[in-house]
């Protein structure tokens, strides 16, 4: 059956290839089969709406499938937990059917962008944003993605959200944002030149570094708005800004401009496709939106290099490439950017 542009599987196949441990295939026999018949047999197949299969009323479906599975098998999947973390007992305990979703969903993104008023992880969003787009997230499409990720997400609520619900969506949306980069940005990571932060110690800075001269050039991921969060990555550091920006207004005062380049940021990167429902309903995008309000490209802001210091996301890449184009480190100024 055809949804969505996808291809809804119409007999569920194994992730799991035959030689693995019995206990393994029975993840697959006493719990992904049984959820996968579930909800395929929630499918409408006559809609076109994305999110239509209503997590609240399949809840209690998939802890009946839970309650079912053997004891060992359920301590498998823990130990095997989502996106190579094990899920801890209270975790397990305190949402089990979210958690057993979660796992299933890593196994078969295709149903994701099926299922309404669930929140979900960020790396399971990052497949789901792949199944749509029917290609892996790159340099290329990363904007179309984060684009598609909100507007599923304003279609996925059918409901008012809990307390828990909004804090964990706005902790999901910072990890999906910085997912999003990473893997734009993946063919230059190589632990060396250029990489992730993971150090606790120093990630207040911003969340990649590239090594160059004389100040290595940070880069601090945000989500839909800057405020003052993006101005406390700033430390007299090179920095630039990158996020998918939904309030051009950040971006269009001259006093924020300079509280941005005090703190040592070189560049804000704007989202160039509309990006919020505002946008998509106007056609516009953040970045339009601000080279429309100083009249032109060429009256952009600059940095203290003399260098544009509002530039279009698309063009996040290229620009990193021809900072990474000189192989040696002595001669890789970060005043080039």
């Amino acid at each position: 059956m055809k949804i969505l542009n996808m291809e809804v599987v119409a007999e569920p196949t194994s992730p799991y290839d035959t030689e693995e441990s019995e206990n393994t295939r029975s993840i697959y026999n006493h719990f992904l089969l049984p959820l996968q018949q579930l909800l395929v047999s929630h499918i409408d197949p006559k809609t076109e709406t994305y999110s239509h299969i209503d997590f609240d009323t399949i809840k209690t479906g998939i802890e009946g499938i839970i309650d079912r599975v053997p004891e060992g098998t359920i301590a498998r999947i823990k130990t095997i937990g989502i996106d190579g973390k094990s899920i801890s007992s209270p975790q397990w305990k305190s949402a089990k059917a979210h958690r057993g979703l979660m796992f299933f969903l890593q196994y078969f993104p295709e149903f994701s962008n099926l299922i309404a008023n669930v929140n979900l992880l960020a790396s399971i969003a990052i497949k789901s944003a792949e199944v749509h787009l029917k290609e892996k997230i790159s340099a290329e499409n990363f904007v179309q993605a984060k684009a598609f990720y909100d507007q599923i997400n304003r279609q996925r609520w059918t409901r008012p959200l809990t307390p828990s619900e909004q804090q964990s969506g706005v902790s999901n949306l910072g990890s999906f944002s910085e997912a999003l980069i990473q893997k734009a940005l993946e063919g230059f990571i190589d632990g060396k030149n250029f990489f992730k932060t993971n150090n606790p110690k120093v990630q207040s800075y911003g969340d990649f570094v590239l090594m160059c001269l004389p100040n290595n050039l940070w880069l601090s991921v945000k989500s839909n708005f800057a405020r003052e969060r993006l101005l406390a990555s700033g430390y007299t550091t090179d920095i630039i800004g990158v996020g998918f920006f939904t309030d051009s207004n950040e971006f269009t005062s001259s006093a924020k401009i300079r509280n941005f380049q005090r703190v040592g940021f070189l560049a804000m990167y704007l989202p160039d496709i509309p990006i919020s429902e505002n946008q998509i309903n106007d056609q516009s995008n953040t970045y339009s939106e601000v080279v429309r309000f100083y009249n032109g490209i060429d009256n952009l802001p600059v940095n203290i290099n003399g260098t544009k210091f509002i530039r279009p996301l698309s063009s996040l890449s290229s620009d990193l490439g021809q900072l990474l184009k000189e192989p040696n480190l002595a001669n890789r100024i970060a005043s080039d950017f």
